[in-house]
This record gives C-alpha cells, sequence and structure tokens, in this order.
C-alpha cells in the first residue's frame, strides 16, 4: 500500500493556545486598558482570599453568660416622688367681724410675732353698738337698782309722767283719726266735682264738634249745588255762543265761542277748588272732633284714676291713725299697770328677773366689746406671712387672690413605684401659701414644722400608709431629712391618663435654709424584708401575675416559677421555687433553655 502525501494548506494550520492568545491580546492593549485590568485582576484574588478565610477560619467565642447567686438578706419596697416643701402649721386668720379694710400692717413674708397687729378694719359700726348696749346696761341697772331700793317718790313722778303722755299721744291720734276721716269727705266731694265736670266738658265738645262737622258738611253741599249750576250756565253760554250764526267775516262768531269756552273753563276750576276746600273743611272737622273728644275722655279717665288713688290714700291714712289710737291706747294701759306696780314694793322673783336682765345686759356689752377687738386683726401665733387676700378699702369678707400671695408651684416630676416598677409623671404641687391664700384674710405658716406633698400613681399609692417612715431629699441645699407619712388623700387627679393620689409627709426637722417651696423628692417606705432569699429584680420576669427566673444547672438555662415577695428598685424576696446559692441567669444574650 502507497502513501499520498498531501501538503497542508494554510486553512489546516494549527491553532495557537489559549495562553499565547490571551499573551497577544495583552500586547495588543493599550498602556491604560493593560494596568485597568491587572487591578482587576488583584481585587478578584483578594475578594477569592477573603472567601475561602472566612469560611475556614475559627469560629467566634460563645457570648458570656452573666449569672449571680441567690443569697439572703434584706429587702426593702419603696416609692417615689416629688413635690415642694411647705408649712405643716399653716393658720388662715380671719376678722371676726365684717367691715371695711382701713389698715393692712403686714405683706407676705414678713416675720410676726404672736399679738401682732395684722391688719384693721373700720370700727365705726361696733362702736355704736357698743354704746348701745352699754346704754341698755345701765337701763336695766337703773331698773333692778328701783327694784331692790322699793317705790320712791321719784318713781311715781316719772310714772305720771308716763301716763300723762300717753294720755296726750292717744288724743293726739283720735284727732288724727277725724282729720283723715274730714279729708276723705273732703276728697270724695272734690274728685266727684271734677268727674262731673270732665264728663260735662265731654258733653259740651261732643256737641260742639258734632255741630261744626255738619256744618263743614252742609256748606259742602250748598257749595256742590251752587258750582254745579254755575258749571252748567257756564256751559250753555258755551252752546250758545257757539252754534249761531257768524257776521260776514266770521270774527265775532269766533270771539264769543272762545270767551264762552273760557268761561266755562273757569267755572270748573272755581268748582274744583271750592269743593276742594269744602270737603278739606269736613276733613278738619272730623279729625278736630275726634282730637277733643279724645282728650276730654282722657280726661274723664284722669278724674276717675285720680279719685279712686286719691280715696284709698285717704281710707288707708284714716286706718294708720287708726292703728295709732289702739297703740297709744295700749301705751296708755301699759304706763297706768306700770304706775300701779310701781306703787307696791317689788317681788323677790321680780328683783331676780331685774337682775337677769342685768346679766343679758352684762353678755350684750361684753360681745360688743369683742366685735369691736374683732376689728383688730393679731396674729395668733408666731410665725412667717404667707398670704395676705384683701386690699384697703374692700370688705373684709371679700376673697381674692391678695397683693403678693406667697406661693410656690412645686416643679412638676415622676412619682415612681420601687414596687411595681413603674412610673408616671406628677402634676406640680403647690405650697402651703397657695393652698390656704384663700382660707384666710392672712396666712401665718410656723417654719420650723414642714411637710412635702407629692402625686404618686394609684397603683404605688394603694401601697402607702400612714405613718410609714420616709427620706425627703433637697436637691437645692444638698441636705435630707426624715419623716412619716401623715395623710394620703382620698381625691385623686388625673394627669396624662395616669390616675394620681396626694400623699403628704411630714418632716421630723427641718433642715437649715429649707423653706416653703423648696423642691423635695421623697422616698417612702412601704415594705421591709429581713433574712430572706433576694435576688436582683431585674432577674425576675412577670408577666401578669406569674413571676419566674432563669437558673443555670449544668450549663443548663431553665425557667423555674417563682413566688415573690417584698419587691424594690434594685432587689426582691422570693419565697418559694429557688434556694440559697442557685445561679440565676441576668438578662442577656442566653443558650438553649430547657423546660422548667
Amino acid at each position: 500500500m502507497s502513501t499520498v502525501f498531501v501538503p497542508r494548506t494554510s486553512s489546516s494550520r494549527a491553532r495557537p493556545s489559549w495562553a499565547a492568545r490571551l499573551r497577544a491580546r495583552y500586547r495588543g492593549m493599550r498602556p491604560r486598558t493593560r494596568w485597568l485590568n491587572l487591578a482587576l485582576l488583584v481585587a478578584l484574588a483578594a475578594a477569592v482570599w477573603l472567601a475561602v478565610q472566612a469560611v475556614g477560619g475559627p469560629q467566634a467565642p460563645p457570648p458570656e453568660v452573666r449569672t449571680v447567686a441567690v443569697a439572703r438578706g434584706s429587702v426593702t419596697a419603696t416609692v417615689t416622688g416629688s413635690g415642694n416643701a411647705e408649712s405643716a402649721l399653716s393658720t388662715p386668720v380671719n376678722f371676726a367681724t365684717s367691715g371695711t379694710v382701713t389698715a393692712i400692717d403686714v405683706q407676705p413674708g414678713d416675720t410676726v410675732e404672736i399679738g401682732q397687729v395684722l391688719a384693721r378694719i373700720d370700727d365705726g359700726s361696733a362702736r355704736a353698738a357698743l354704746r348701745t348696749a352699754q346704754a341698755q346696761y345701765d337701763n336695766a341697772a337703773a331698773a333692778l337698782a328701783q327694784a331692790e331700793a322699793g317705790p320712791t317718790e321719784v318713781r311715781r313722778q316719772q310714772d305720771e309722767l308716763a301716763i300723762t303722755q300717753a294720755q296726750q299721744a292717744l288724743d293726739n291720734a283720735r284727732v288724727s283719726v277725724g282729720a283723715a276721716e274730714a279729708q276723705l269727705g273732703l276728697d270724695d266731694e272734690s274728685t266727684r266735682t271734677a268727674i262731673e265736670n270732665a264728663e260735662s266738658t265731654l258733653d259740651n265738645d261732643r256737641e260742639s264738634t258734632g255741630q261744626a262737622v255738619a256744618d263743614a258738611k252742609a256748606k259742602l253741599s250748598t257749595d256742590t249745588t251752587a258750582q254745579n249750576a254755575l258749571v252748567s250756565a257756564a256751559e250753555a253760554d258755551e252752546r250758545s255762543a257757539c252754534s249761531g250764526s257768524a257776521d260776514d267775516d266770521g270774527t265775532s262768531t269766533g270771539t264769543s265761542c272762545t270767551s264762552a269756552k273760557q268761561a266755562t273753563t273757569n267755572a270748573k276750576n272755581t268748582r274744583t277748588s271750592t269743593l276742594q276746600a269744602g270737603r278739606q273743611a269736613v276733613t278738619t272737622a272730623e279729625q278736630t272732633r275726634e282730637s277733643t273728644l279724645d282728650a276730654s275722655e282722657q280726661a274723664v279717665t284722669t278724674a276717675e284714676q285720680t279719685r279712686e288713688t286719691t280715696l284709698l290714700a285717704d281710707e288707708n291714712a284714716i286706718t294708720t291713725a287708726k292703728q295709732s289710737v289702739t297703740t297709744a291706747e295700749g301705751n296708755l294701759t301699759s304706763a297706768q299697770l306700770t304706775a300701779q306696780a310701781n306703787l307696791n314694793p317689788q317681788t323677790p322673783e321680780q328683783i331676780a328677773q331685774a337682775r337677769a336682765n342685768v346679766d343679758s345686759a352684762q353678755v350684750s356689752v361684753d360681745t360688743a366689746q369683742a366685735d369691736l377687738a374683732g376689728t383688730v386683726l393679731v396674729a395668733p401665733q408666731d410665725g412667717v406671712v404667707l398670704a395676705v387676700s384683701g386690699k384697703v378699702g374692700l370688705s373684709s369678707s371679700s376673697s381674692g387672690s391678695g397683693a403678693g400671695a406667697a406661693s410656690a408651684a412645686g416643679s412638676g416630676g415622676g412619682a415612681t413605684g420601687g414596687g411595681s416598677g413603674g412610673s408616671g409623671t406628677a402634676a406640680s404641687t403647690a405650697s402651703a401659701a397657695a393652698s390656704s391664700a384663700g382660707e384666710g384674710f392672712v396666712v401665718i405658716a410656723n417654719l420650723s414644722a414642714l411637710a412635702v406633698t407629692a402625686n404618686i400613681p394609684e397603683a404605688d399609692a394603694a401601697t402607702i400608709q400612714l405613718g410609714q417612715s420616709a427620706t425627703v431629699s433637697f436637691p437645692g441645699t444638698g441636705t435630707t431629712a426624715t419623716g412619716r407619712v401623715t395623710r394620703v388623700h382620698p381625691q385623686s387627679t388625673v394627669l396624662n391618663n395616669v390616675v394620681l393620689y396626694p400623699v403628704t409627709v411630714s418632716l421630723d426637722t427641718a433642715p437649715p435654709a429649707v423653706g416653703v417651696g423648696s423642691t423635695a423628692e421623697l422616698a417612702i417606705t412601704t415594705g421591709t424584708a429581713r433574712g430572706v432569699l433576694k435576688v436582683p429584680t431585674q432577674a425576675v420576669t412577670t408577666t401578669g401575675s406569674r413571676h419566674t427566673v432563669t437558673v443555670l444547672r449544668d450549663g443548663v438555662e431553665t425557667v423555674v416559677p417563682v413566688r415573690i415577695g417584698v419587691s424594690g428598685t434594685t432587689d426582691t424576696e422570693i419565697t418559694s421555687g429557688v434556694a440559697e446559692g442557685d445561679q440565676l441567669v441576668l438578662p442577656g444574650v442566653s443558650t438553649t433553655a430547657g423546660p422548667g
């Protein structure tokens, strides 16, 4: 078998390798493109290396578990809040009586001593009342002396004078009755005559004005007939003048017709004006009749009303005069009986009554003296003036904000109960100065006895009881004091949908430089447990009424239900569920937890 050699053409030449092609392509690139491709290649290689390291490198260490051992110790629960210092012994001082203020001698901030004058009111009425009471006392004392002394010539003369005066008064009253009855008769006659005169005038006016209207209408009728006759005559003359034969030139006939027509026109105009004047005369007469009769009828009505009121007044005068007669008769009888009684010695009972009258009059004098003393307002205690409610010239009973009423508003602060762990924003509280400003004309406070009132959320307020101890801090002075809960107000307030109850803590001793209005922070101890199992409060998880902790045993976290007792801001008492020394997991990243 022979071999045939076929020469290789250019189309069947062997193709270069990929590396050769890559080198050829690389040499054909521009320098800038060559460097860009090289940078991309280096970046790709670095990314591949980092990915390999991330996948194949060492694992991160597991998170550290924070634990704490269940220990035995003391747990304290507190409720906190903020408020302002106020006087625990603020005394409102008021005037014992009402009157116009004439002087105010103090102002808010003044230090006063017991018995010091604070303000004054007008004492004119009080002095007049004292004089009246003193006069009544003098009369009662004189009557007692007379009763004890028995009948005297002076007493007899006084009784006779009283009888004479009473008899004279009775005579005068009877004369007044006669005069009143005579006046009634005169007024009855005069008012009746006035009515008759008014009615007569009305009749005369009715007749005269009726005649005037009739005359005006008659004249209008006569004028109407006469004027119609004149117009008819003029019209007849016009027809006669305008229908006759004319002269040869027609001038005379034309002139007569024109004159006749003008005469007819004048007659009609005269008739119109005359009848117009007649109708106006009738209208005027009727209007005059109406107004005249109205006035006359009003005069009759006025006369009747005058008679009624006059006679009523006369009858009242007679009644009053007769009542005066009755009174005078009683006074005369009383004077006669008194004179008869004074002729005989007073009985022991009458003397005792006279002495009782003296005692009663003395009480009135004492009361009037007290009222006079009450026009001066004095300080009932030592202290500092917190507020003055009132101004000179106004009534002492008027209430107002007062000039410069010393009031200090408490800064808004949160009230937090350590037991529940919740917090709320408490409302601003006012000091005693502001709360008392409207309770007295002057409010005086004893600054040695201070208290603080804070608004506490409803849930925390339920744990507060009277007598519980508290710590009070004053940020402004950096001082603290101790105290006790002295009042839990039953009336709540609502702020931002949070129900708050005011709680007052009275300080045992006021720190130096702390005064009314100073900002204060309260910490009220609501519960204490000693020698009990306790854990950090943050280790307890509460869901509704269920409490749990996480116990670490053999590296496994187990959720365990527990019962709690006193709960404070830092520690909580555990009554069951764990034992002393158990390791509890604090909140944080946890490992796998097993079932409890």
